[in-house]
């Protein structure tokens, strides 16, 4: 038997609450991970060099070196930053440290180099807010990190739940979900899982049944109750497909078929917070623009509405095996 690597948490932390509390959920989370802290230092110097090519009088040598003070400044600012990160973290029994990132922009794309140049296993990072308000904020660094990462991404949002619930996978049947509970296996294997797939009985709006409704009203029922049925079946059989998956993965799995008239998303993370899950975890497909349309659906409504951290796993992510000791 292959033993499990020990996973590698890359957090991105500069210094707010938010970032705090995605310190706080990967040491709950990965309690046994080596964790890295990476803070971007702030691109001031760009700002600067236009402020001072304002004054023609200042000799090009005091520029640079004004320059290098600045970009010096703030990367010691930065890593005193991430030591505060790792400080927390040691607090809360989970192994950290510093990992330096030069100036950099955009910030998304350093911290996915960094994660890249550790070999992480999932990229750490918090959020605010919820609703519109959370749109706002994923409209940078948070959003280009979801478009753009090929790195299992924990977007952790204020409060950060209890952390100490099973994880909950959703579920749809499509290889993306399954892979998605391929890592979850990986990362989150001594945890109990709840598979749930989702469905809305849409069919009483198509075009179909309404052309049914020609029929005798007592067909017509049965005819609805007949298809009504057969989704539920097909529900539950997807549903299973789930929890054989996740069992594959090494995990104590569970299934859960949910109908909803409201939508997948609201219909996953309601019954996630009755089972008190500490994360809730989702597959999502392709890079940058084939990615944002899928966004706009389960995955989105789960990050821009969250209330618990969401573990979004791009397709085909490769992660680390060690040989068995």
């Amino acid at each position: 038997m292959t033993a499990r690597a020990t996973p590698r948490v890359l957090i991105a932390y500069d210094g707010s609450p938010s970032a705090a509390t995605a310190v706080r959920a990967a040491a709950r989370l990965f309690a046994t991970a080596q964790a890295y802290v990476a803070t971007v230092p702030l691109e001031s110097t760009a700002q600067a060099r236009a402020a001072l090519g304002m004054h023609p009088a200042i000799a090009p040598d005091a520029v640079h070196e004004a320059l290098d003070a600045l970009g010096a400044e703030a990367q010691r600012e930065a890593e005193e930053t991430a030591q505060q990160a790792v400080d927390r973290a040691g607090a809360l029994g989970l192994q950290a440290e510093v990992v330096r990132v030069g100036p950099s922009a955009p910030a998304w794309a350093a911290l996915l180099d960094v994660a890249h140049r550790v070999a992480a296993d999932v990229l750490a990072c918090g959020t605010r807010g919820r609703g519109a308000f959370a749109r706002a904020l994923l409209g940078s660094t948070s959003s280009r990190l979801l478009h753009d990462t090929d790195v299992p991404l924990l977007v952790v949002p204020d409060g950060g739940g209890t952390l100490d619930g099973p994880v909950f996978a959703a579920y749809d049947g499509s290889p993306g979900a399954t892979h998605a509970i391929q890592v979850v296996g990986r990362l989150l294997g001594g945890r109990p899982t709840v598979v749930a797939h989702a469905w809305e009985a849409v069919f009483h709006r198509s075009l179909a049944v309404r052309a049914l409704a020609a029929a005798p009203v007592d067909d017509l029922h049965a005819t609805i109750e007949d298809l009504q049925e057969e989704f539920a079946n097909r529900a539950a059989a997807t549903t299973q497909e789930g929890v054989a998956a996740a069992r594959a993965a090494g995990l104590d799995a569970v299934g859960e078929t949910i109908e909803s008239d409201e939508g997948a998303w609201r219909a996953v993370a309601a019954a996630a917070r009755t089972h008190g899950a500490s994360v809730i975890a989702t597959g999502t497909r392709g890079l940058g623009a084939a990615r944002s349309a899928l966004l706009g659906s389960v995955s989105s409504g789960l990050i821009q509405n969250a209330e618990l951290p969401i573990l979004v796993v791009p397709d085909e992510v490769a992660l680390r095996t060690l040989p068995a000791t």
